[in-house]
C-alpha cells in the first residue's frame, strides 16, 4: 500500500456516544463478546480490523463519561499500538465528535469505522483502504458497503458502478439495499467536514448528518463504494440486535 510521511494514514473511532439506547451502567463499548470463552469486549474487534489493515496510530474521540474505556484500553501498547484520546465534553452528532480531533487528523488519510460492531471479514477494513489506495479511479472518499435487511438503522447508499449517487440517512421505507458501515477519506475531506460544521451548526437544531457532510463530494463524483457482497455487519447498538447476534452461528 502506498504510504508517504505527510499522508500517513491513522485510524479514528468514535466513542463519544452515551449508549442510552442500551442503558448499561458502563460504556457500550465494552460490552462483551458473547461467542468468547473469555472477556473480548466488542470494540476489539474494530481495534483488531484496524491492526489488520496495517494502521499504527488510532484516534478515539470519548466523552468524559467513559473513563472505564480510557482506563482498559489504555495507551495501546497491549495492542502493539499507539492510542491517542480526544474529549468531546458535549456530543451532540457524529460530525461534530469528529472535528473534536481536527487538530490530530488534518493532513491526514484517515481509516474511519465504529467501536460497536461486528463486521465480517475480518480483514474488512484491509480491503478498504486497498481499495482506496490502488484504485485508478479519482476519489476523496471510499464507503465499505455491505447489504442489509434494516435500513431504517443506516445510511443507504445508491450506487452506479461502484460510484456513490447518493445517500438516504435511515429510510422508513427504500429500495437500496446497501448501506455503508466504515470510510477511508484523503486529507481534503476534514476540510469539506470542518466548513460543513461550521456553516450549519448555527442553521440548524436538527443532528447534523456525515452523509450530508459527503454530498458535495458525492456530486462531484469523487465518493466510491467497496461493497462486501458476502460480508455481514452488525451494530449492536439495541439489546434486540445483541440478542440476534448471540444467536448466529459464527
Amino acid at each position: 500500500m502506498k504510504t508517504s510521511g505527510h499522508d500517513q494514514t491513522i485510524g479514528l473511532i468514535p466513542c463519544a456516544g452515551k449508549g442510552t439506547r442500551l442503558g448499561l451502567p458502563f460504556s457500550k463499548e465494552l460490552f462483551p463478546n458473547v461467542h468468547s470463552d473469555r472477556y473480548n469486549p466488542i470494540i476489539f474487534y474494530t481495534i483488531e480490523a484496524m491492526k489488520k489493515a496495517e494502521i499504527s496510530h488510532i484516534i478515539f474521540t470519548i466523552n468524559p463519561e467513559k473513563a472505564d474505556l480510557l482506563r482498559f484500553l489504555g495507551n495501546g501498547e497491549k495492542f502493539g499500538m499507539e492510542f491517542t484520546y480526544c474529549i468531546h465534553p458535549i456530543p451532540r452528532s457524529l460530525p461534530e465528535s469528529i472535528h473534536e480531533s481536527y487538530h490530530l487528523l488534518k493532513e491526514k488519510t484517515v481509516l474511519f469505522a465504529m467501536p460497536d460492531t461486528f463486521v465480517q471479514p475480518y480483514d474488512f477494513l484491509l480491503k478498504l483502504r486497498q481499495s482506496h489506495e490502488n484504485s485508478a479511479d479519482q476519489r476523496e472518499v471510499t464507503l465499505a458497503c455491505f447489504q442489509t435487511n434494516h435500513p431504517d438503522k443506516f445510511g443507504m447508499v445508491e450506487l452506479r458502478n461502484e460510484k456513490v449517487i447518493r445517500i438516504e440517512d435511515k429510510p422508513v421505507q427504500t429500495e437500496l439495499n446497501w448501506m455503508w458501515g466504515a470510510m477511508i477519506w484523503n486529507p481534503a475531506f476534514i476540510e469539506d467536514l470542518r466548513h460543513f460544521i461550521e456553516y450549519n451548526k448555527d442553521r440548524t437544531e436538527k443532528e447534523l448528518i456525515l452523509s450530508d457532510a459527503l454530498d458535495p463530494l458525492i456530486k462531484k463524483r469523487l465518493v466510491q463504494a467497496a461493497c462486501f457482497d458476502e460480508g455481514l455487519y452488525k451494530d449492536l447498538g439495541t439489546y434486540n440486535e445483541i440478542k440476534e447476534w448471540s444467536r448466529m452461528n459464527l
